[in-house]
């Protein structure tokens, strides 16, 4: 009698790619539009008082929504540290140095446009810490993409950018990158153990918000003395990006964390700078140079290279295929082989 391999718990449901494909799209739109909400909130508050504000919105939200929903789980020490630490990498990190670059002058486009750079180092590290492989055409993509960020950042400078303010957006990309390769290992470690299933993405991003809370809190008060200019503009700053940015975006981002490989997640990112660069000119009326728009033609060309790879593994289907290949799950063919 022949034995089916046993089918491993899935620690995700399982999407189709045109939904994949909307949630990607959905992610780009309104990861990109914190770039143009940030320019606007910091004319009225400081980088940390305003970050403090919105995840002090952003924790009161999830805490209730978590309680309605009964999405509480017991946690491990080590998980609540790992939790803990990706939120304030993800969060606390990256958008205090994002938002302090903007504060010293660079504009959002740019911003958005130097922290496209994440797919790089996600596509280097990835192999180590995830177990993925990146394929041939996804490192041309995120080598091409490189090209298209040196050729803005290159022209910016020579426009007469704030060279200071170049620096923190490279430390928003590490702190990123950290965060979505220890939460991509450890859902694909997950996985393979056929462990407990995932705990909750509302409960997950509650322990994200509150860590970047406890992070952000302390700097806002010592540095900044909590001083802001109320008003309308300021409240709606607030509200959209603790609310649509921080829980619908970064809802988003760790969603297809759980379904796709961290390289192919971070390549969306090379999307941002032409949405942002759109959105800001609608705002604020930023220019766009043609050396920056050849730049946005090149990151358009790296996207689709990197999409188009077809080494790296998703985990998600039932008969263990990627959503978006047809190479099975190497957990699925390595209990299938041996059955």
């Amino acid at each position: 009698m022949t034995i089916s391999p046993p089918r491993r718990p899935r620690s995700a449901p399982r999407y189709s790619k045109p939904v994949l494909l909307f949630l990607c799209g959905a992610f780009v739109v309104l990861w990109s539009s914190g770039f143009v909400g940030a320019k606007y909130g910091l004319d009225h508050a400081g980088t940390f008082t305003l970050l403090f504000w919105r995840y002090l919105l952003v924790v009161a939200v999830l805490g209730l929504l978590v309680t309605l929903m009964r999405q509480w789980r017991p946690l491990t020490r080590t998980e609540w540290t790992r939790h803990a630490v990706i939120g304030a990498l993800a969060h606390a990190g990256w958008l205090a140095a994002v938002l302090g670059a903007i504060d010293l002058g660079l504009s959002a486009g740019l911003a958005a446009f130097i922290t496209a750079l994440q797919p790089i180092m996600t596509g280097a590290l990835s192999a180590r810490m995830t177990g993925e492989r990146v394929g041939y055409r996804e490192w041309a993509g995120l080598v091409l993409g490189v090209g298209a960020v040196a050729l803005v950042i290159g022209d910016g400078i020579a426009l007469g950018g704030p060279l200071a303010a170049y620096a923190l957006p490279f430390l928003a990309v590490a702190a990123i990158t950290i965060a979505s390769l220890v939460d991509r290992a450890a859902h694909v470690a997950c996985d393979a153990q056929a462990a407990k299933p995932a705990t909750p993405l509302l409960f997950v991003t509650f322990i994200h918000a509150l860590a970047s809370l406890a992070v952000l809190a302390p700097l806002a008060v010592g540095l900044e003395g909590l001083e802001a200019q109320w008003g309308g503009e300021l409240v709606f700053a607030i509200i959209w990006l603790g609310l649509v940015v921080s829980l619908a975006a970064y809802g988003l981002m760790f969603a297809l964390l759980r379904r796709l490989p961290a390289a192919r997640v971070a390549s969306l990112t090379y999307l941002a700078p032409p949405v942002t660069m759109v959105i800001a000119w609608f705002v604020f009326r930023e220019s766009l140079t043609p050396m920056a728009a050849l730049g946005l033609v090149i990151a358009a060309m790296a996207v689709a290279l990197t999409l188009s790879g077809r080494q790296a593994v998703a985990v998600g289907n039932d008969d263990g295929a990627s959503p978006l290949t047809e190479e099975p799950d190497p957990v699925v063919r390595r209990n299938a082989s041996t059955a």
